[in-house]
């Protein structure tokens, strides 16, 4: 470092998170995180670290030059943001880990020629279950049904402690939970300088193929998938409980109109959740008051 008036390193987003980022930055080395991508631009089939870590010092070359779309650059959230976020992805990965060992007990009852819906392992099913199946099968869903039971103990508490910070303030209707979830996902609102860079991180842009005439197609669902998840469910929500709301307007005569196809709805949603992503970003940095978006704030 003595004998270099700038150190510029970059490495992939990945297992290693944004620890050596962090600790390569308080030695003075400009550390960049950038997005994961396939390296082989040649489309040779031949990957590997020696041909990648080539590729990329080429293009950290550009975007030091001023090439600014050379590398995507991903935003080195503080321990302190990066803490609540983890907590909410912990809930996620809580919630996952329940929905498998459900499945894995209604396999073990499936292959036993008992089909079931619902939560197998509580009430009056469970009873059936416990005369119906042999020893050896209640056994094995005893083992499930327990883990089950921890694993959504633990998620419950993590689900109360999500909402009890998010507190009594004003939302839009979208629940407590997942009003904070969203905001702990998406960190600092400042950090997108339009709305486009908005409407792309949350990967709810249109595709497009454009030659001699411009093409749309689906949503690129490049960006964070929690966040699209979340806004999609809040759209719903919203086109639910905000009808004042000019987006929810717009939509309304596909969402509301029963002999509209599946898709045609599902397309509407999706365009809902965008026009609401970058709507909230707006209010959120000031550019304009919800109410002036028909919005109507409620006390949860």
């Amino acid at each position: 470092m003595s004998q270099a008036d700038r150190v510029v390193v970059c490495y992939e987003a990945g297992c290693f998170g944004y620890e050596p980022a962090r600790r390569m930055k308080e030695m003075g080395v400009e550390a960049l995180v950038i997005a994961p991508q396939n390296w082989d631009e040649q489309g040779k089939r031949q990957v590997n670290d020696k041909t990648d870590a080539q590729v990329m010092c080429h293009r950290l070359s550009d975007y030091l030059s001023g090439h600014q779309r050379a590398l995507s650059i991903v935003r080195i959230p503080t321990r302190e943001e990066e803490a609540r976020r983890s907590q909410g992805r912990q809930r996620e990965q809580l919630r996952g880990q329940i929905r498998r060992m459900q499945a894995m007990g209604r396999s073990l009852l499936l292959a036993r020629s008992m089909p079931v819906k619902g939560p197998w392992w509580k009430g009056a099913l469970w009873d059936q279950i416990r005369q119906q199946m042999p020893e050896w099968a209640v056994a094995q869903l005893t083992v499930w049904k327990g883990l089950i039971e921890v694993t959504e103990q633990e998620a419950r508490k993590i689900e109360a402690e999500l909402k009890a910070a998010a507190g009594k303030g004003l939302v839009f209707g979208e629940g407590q939970l997942t009003h904070e979830l969203l905001w702990r996902e998406l960190m600092d609102p400042q950090r997108f300088s339009n709305a486009r860079k908005v409407a792309n991180y949350f990967g709810l842009c249109p595709s497009e193929s454009t030659s001699d005439k411009r093409c749309l197609g689906s949503i690129t669902k490049h960006g964070n998938p929690r966040l699209r998840q979340l806004m999609i469910e809040m759209a719903w929500r919203i086109s639910m409980m905000q009808p004042e709301y000019r987006a929810v307007k717009k939509f309304a005569p596909v969402l509301e109109n029963k002999k509209a196809s599946s898709a045609s709805r599902k397309k509407a949603i999706v365009a809902l959740a965008r026009h609401l992503a970058v709507d909230l970003w707006r209010i959120a940095t000031g550019r304009v008051k919800a109410e002036e978006l028909g919005l109507r704030l409620t006390n949860q």
